[in-house]
């Protein structure tokens, strides 16, 4: 408690300093000695209590009393006088005193008259707190009322009696504009779950101090209100819409908006992304805010394209009605490729068209990605591994539809085409060396036959160009190599059995022309079948 003390004899005010030093260590005590310079450690120190003499110079005791009482100062006053008069005490009760005390002051009174001021200071105190919270509730319903009588408004499902209401409300009639802001919150996996009324209380918390920053920063622009949308929503996004009266759109006010998204980006960068659109300029709110308002809920969803920096004025959309449907002819063919990179630059280029420079629709771009992974998936569910099917489908139906930026999209399009290329490639490369296997048992089992590449790739139903690339890549050698390579491993075979002539094994081997046979035997193994049949003897004779 903080006291002061008046009185004009030292040994009186030392005496009281004293004891109440004694009494309460805790408590402030000021002297002053006499009512004038008491007034002035009144207004300086708003002493609680204040334990005064009667008679002084200059100013008694009743003049402070009655001088406190005209300036509107409200304290505990107690007169405390050697007089035993009446008088004195009917007048100080008369002029306000808490209490009349008598010198020499017992203890028992002091502590009792101290203590009476402590107990009706913590219950003002406690009633002061009451009237608060009491004011603070009724401030908060009366703007949550606002709040919900104006979103009923904006999305068109106010009863007659509510939109009579609005009516109340001169600024409504102004023109101006809607601002629809998004703040898309960043995910912090290690924060732990609250339960749900923290969450309740802090949902609450947040979409306040939301609302109010937005509200603070946009009336610079012009006589703001915000009403924050149901709090924290599943997705981590946080929305609010705010009406302000505007006489004009123009360029300078344009410019003077993005300063201030800019501002307000910086203030929210620790939570998340903010952005907003702007609806077109309405000549009354109250007849025309409803439809700037769901201008500006269109205008923010372009704010998914990157290069808008955040903040999209609806005039400035130039909405496409878009095909419905998309060309990826060009990414399955890459899929069936080995270049890796090839697949992601071919989805790069595609998902770039169907966006139309920022002016298509993110719900169909993401629709129509959607579709594609889902296509892939179909076209290749007999030879994907079950564990890359299930993740297209997701990335497909849940991944891609949450994707906030277009950045975002293309992130989780590359990884989910760079899985499945992984996939089709590991699954292509063990189908090709079965074939390709098959494919030479093929060549050895018809030597005798007019092999050509056109007659093999139609046995094994592939494209020639691509049955000649696969096998190249693959072993290292053409299709022709293989088979020449297999007739020259059997005229070896044929020569050494010495039975045959050596036109019998050019025809068993494939050729109708001896004279063919033998150039190619001869710059196979580097000599003519005759002389390797001649060595051949030589060494069994050897032997």
């Amino acid at each position: 408690m903080r006291i002061l003390i008046v009185d004009d004899e030292p040994r009186h005010l030392r005496g009281m300093v004293n004891l109440i030093g004694r009494l309460r260590p805790e408590d402030q005590v000021v002297v002053a000695k006499d009512g004038l310079s008491a007034m002035e450690l009144v207004k300086a120190h708003g002493p609680e209590a204040i334990l005064t003499d009667i008679r002084m110079p200059g100013m008694d005791g009743l003049e402070f009393l009655e001088r406190l009482k005209v300036d509107g100062i409200k304290t505990r006053v107690v007169m405390v006088s050697a007089y035993n008069l009446f008088e004195y005490a009917q007048k100080a009760v008369r002029h306000g005193a808490f209490d009349y005390l008598l010198k020499p002051v017992e203890i028992e009174k002091i502590v009792d008259v101290l203590s009476r001021i402590d107990l009706q200071l913590t219950a003002e105190q406690q009633q002061y707190r009451e009237e608060e919270e009491l004011q603070q509730r009724l401030k908060l319903a009366s703007s949550a009322y606002l709040s919900r009588l104006i979103l009923s408004w904006l999305n068109g499902s106010a009863a007659p009696e509510e939109l009579e209401e609005l009516n109340r409300y001169e600024w409504l009639r102004e023109s101006g504009v809607a601002v629809y802001s998004e703040l898309q919150h960043r995910q912090d996996s290690g924060e732990q779950q609250d339960s749900g009324e923290q969450q309740d209380s802090r949902e609450q918390q947040d979409s306040s101090s939301f609302a109010r920053s937005l509200e603070q920063a946009w009336s610079e622009w012009g006589e703001a209100i915000t009403v924050p949308l149901s709090g924290m929503m599943e997705d981590g996004v946080q929305a609010a819409v705010t009406l302000i009266t505007l006489e004009e759109l123009t360029k300078c006010k344009r410019e003077e908006a993005r300063y201030i998204a800019q501002s307000l980006e910086a203030e929210w960068a620790h939570a998340g992304q903010l952005v907003h659109g702007i609806g077109p300029q309405s000549h009354s709110l109250l007849t025309e805010a409803p439809r700037s308002y769901l201008a500006a809920r269109t205008a923010n969803s372009y704010n998914f394209y990157d290069f808008r920096q955040g903040l999209l004025f609806a005039d400035e959309l130039i909405v496409t009605p878009g095909t419905g449907t998309t060309d990826w002819g060009r990414l399955y063919d890459a899929l069936k490729m080995d270049d890796a990179a090839l697949v992601q630059e071919v989805c790069a280029e595609t998902v770039y068209q169907l966006a139309d420079a920022g002016q298509a629709s993110p719900m169909l771009l993401k629709e129509q990605a959607s579709l594609m992974l889902l296509q892939i998936r179909s076209d290749h569910q007999d030879i994907l591994d079950k564990k890359t099917g299930q993740m297209l489908t997701d990335t497909a139906t849940m991944l891609i539809r949450s994707c906030r930026s277009y950045q975002e999209l293309m992130t989780k399009l590359n990884h989910a085409l760079r899985e499945a290329h992984l996939a089709l490639s590991l699954s292509r490369q063990d189908k090709s060396e079965v074939v390709i296997a098959e494919c030479l048992g093929w060549i050895q089992g018809h030597t005798k036959e007019n092999l050509t590449l056109e007659r093999a790739a139609e046995h094994f139903h592939f494209n020639p160009s691509y049955f000649s690339t696969l096998i190249k890549s693959r072993t290292g050698k053409t299709f022709s190599e293989h088979v020449t390579a297999v007739r020259m491993k059997r005229a070896k075979e044929l020569l050494a059995a010495e039975r045959f002539r050596v036109y019998e094994i050019s025809l068993e081997c494939g050729f109708q022309d001896t004279k063919y046979f033998c150039r190619v035997f001869k710059k196979y193994h580097g000599m003519s079948p005759k002389a390797y049949k001649h060595v051949l003897s030589q060494r069994k004779r050897e032997a």
